[in-house]
């Protein structure tokens, strides 16, 4: 077997699964929009920073802009449907959690909330952006940070308890094994 020929642009396909997470912020009267992102990657651990690539063209890049924050909402799995309906709208026409089954809860540190029904939640301030080719690196200051109880086994995830939704690009998703490998 040997390796063949993608398209560059498909490169970003091959680094995946990643974690699914429904990124949230406000606009200028304290409305709440979230898309769904899987191009997050922590940079930092003092001070604690993570990185989403967003396009300039989305309504969350523009909300993240005006209000300096935003919230990282990690999936389980039984929430594949919402991250499809979150990634297939903009905010800028429908009130997706209007049309959801989520639940915006008030955060501690940030303006924007965050959602109840999330595995994780990343409360964050707007850190820096740097321009990225047809995407945008926004940098977040993790201010404060949840898990759900039963999902962690000392600081990592219980997979064992917990079924993360990863996504493999293209519209599909998978998830995590019920053991871990080492």
């Amino acid at each position: 077997m040997g390796l063949i020929e993608v398209k560059p642009r498909s490169f970003a396909y091959l680094l995946q699964p990643k974690p699914v997470a429904i990124i949230v912020s406000i606009d200028s009267s304290g409305k709440a929009n979230g898309m769904s992102a899987a191009w997050l990657t922590p940079t930092s651990r003092d001070p604690p920073l993570i990185a989403a690539a967003i396009s300039p063209k989305r309504y969350t890049y523009e909300l993240i802009k005006q209000s300096k924050d935003f919230t990282v909402n990690v999936l389980d799995a039984s929430m594949v449907n919402e991250s499809e309906f979150f990634g297939s709208y903009s905010g800028r026409s429908v009130d997706k959690f209007e049309k959801s089954r989520l639940t915006l809860t008030r955060s501690n540190i940030v303006k924007s909330p965050y959602i109840a029904e999330a595995l994780t939640v990343l409360e964050c301030t707007l850190y820096n952006e740097y321009p990225a080719g047809d995407h945008e690196l926004i940098i977040g200051k993790v201010e404060k940070a949840y898990v759900r109880e039963e999902a962690v086994e000392g600081d990592t995830y219980n997979i064992a308890k917990v079924k993360i939704l990863l996504y493999l690009g293209s519209g599909k998703y998978t998830t995590t094994l019920d053991k871990r490998i080492t």
